[in-house]
């Protein structure tokens, strides 16, 4: 009898055991629920800001495309180096974009 006494008191210290350890994943797993949140929220505002910034220097008119244009082609002017490079990076990943998209 005293053995069924000391087995139901460790069964309820078990249950006891497992009930803090389940309050307090529940706990840890409501920070981490609020810092995810609170980095979700940092992020799309660095992300609007980024977002606005590009659309304040894009050109709008037809004056201001031409002469981005222009600076465009007077820096390939001035260096070509890195221009050429780049479009051979550009046209090897599109040519083997294409190759393996063939072979799919």
């Amino acid at each position: 009898m005293a053995r069924n006494n000391g087995v139901a008191a460790s069964a309820e210290q078990l249950k006891e055991t497992l009930a803090e350890s389940g309050r307090a994943v529940a706990a840890q797993a409501g920070e981490v629920k609020h810092t995810l949140v609170e980095s979700g929220h940092t992020l799309a505002a660095q992300a609007g800001e980024v977002v606005h910034d590009f659309a304040e220097r894009v050109p709008s008119s037809s004056q201001e495309w031409e002469a981005a244009g222009r600076d465009v082609m007077e820096s390939i002017r001035r260096n070509p180096r890195p221009w050429v490079i780049g479009a051979a990076v550009v046209t090897v990943v599109w040519w083997l974009g294409r190759k393996s998209k063939r072979s799919a």
